[in-house]
Formats: C-alpha cells, sequence, structure tokens
C-alpha cells in the first residue's frame, strides 16, 4: 500500500467504525449517533465511538455520522461488502473498497483526494432521506 491509512483516533473502542481525531467538533455526526459516539459535552471535544453498531439501525445510523462529516473523520475500516456498498464505495468513508468483480481492494491513502464540500453535504441531504 503506497501512503498510510487514515489514523485511528486512540479514544475509540475497538472496531470497524471509528473516528481520525480530525473532527471540529460541531456536533453533526453526533446527532445522527448519539448512543455510538461520545457526547460534545463538558471538557470532551473529541469525536469518538465508544460503542460499535450491533444492530441494522444502528450500523444505518454509524453510516449517516460518517456521511454528516465533512471532514471524512467517520470511517469504516471493516470488510463487509453491504457495508461498504452503503457508505457508496467512496474512500472518503471506506478503509477498503470494491473492486468489480466484487473482491475488496485496499481504499489507497488517506487523506483521499480533496473533494467539494459542497458536494458532500448534497450527497448527505440527499441519502439521508
Amino acid at each position: 500500500m503506497s501512503g498510510e491509512r487514515a489514523p485511528r483516533f486512540e479514544k475509540n473502542v475497538a472496531g470497524p467504525f471509528y473516528t481520525t481525531g480530525h473532527c471540529l467538533a460541531c456536533g453533526a455526526p453526533e446527532d445522527e449517533a448519539p448512543d455510538l459516539l461520545a457526547p460534545l459535552e463538558g471538557e470532551n471535544y473529541d469525536t469518538y465511538f465508544v460503542r460499535q453498531p450491533t444492530t441494522p439501525d444502528e450500523v444505518e445510523r454509524a453510516c449517516c455520522a460518517a456521511e454528516v462529516c465533512c471532514l471524512a473523520a467517520v470511517r469504516y475500516g471493516g470488510t463487509d461488502p453491504r457495508i461498504i456498498a452503503r457508505l457508496a464505495n467512496l474512500p472518503e468513508w471506506c478503509d477498503y473498497l470494491l473492486a468489480p468483480d466484487g473482491s475488496l481492494r485496499d481504499a489507497g491513502p488517506w487523506p483521499p483526494s480533496a473533494r467539494s464540500l459542497e458536494f458532500w453535504a448534497g450527497y448527505a441531504r440527499k441519502h439521508r432521506g
């Protein structure tokens, strides 16, 4: 692999969903998955997973948290093809991508290529329902 994988913020619980520690503490990811991400209250200005999703609804909310994070700081590092497809098979949110033949491939170095924040904000609004 060329480049580095996205860093995992040390406060995350172990598991495939994680944050990089580069969040702006805007609260948008926490609003999507308040039971999975640490609350931004008191002295905490860090976004990180306190619990991994275990149900389909929780996985959906973790995916929504990734989509609303404007810095791609909420990520999926697992290999479940359904979750990768749910996250649009994009390196902005996934450490692994689905190749055309259905196999997994490394998403490449982090951070992914720069994309318009306006595009991602529109994408998240469109896919959140």
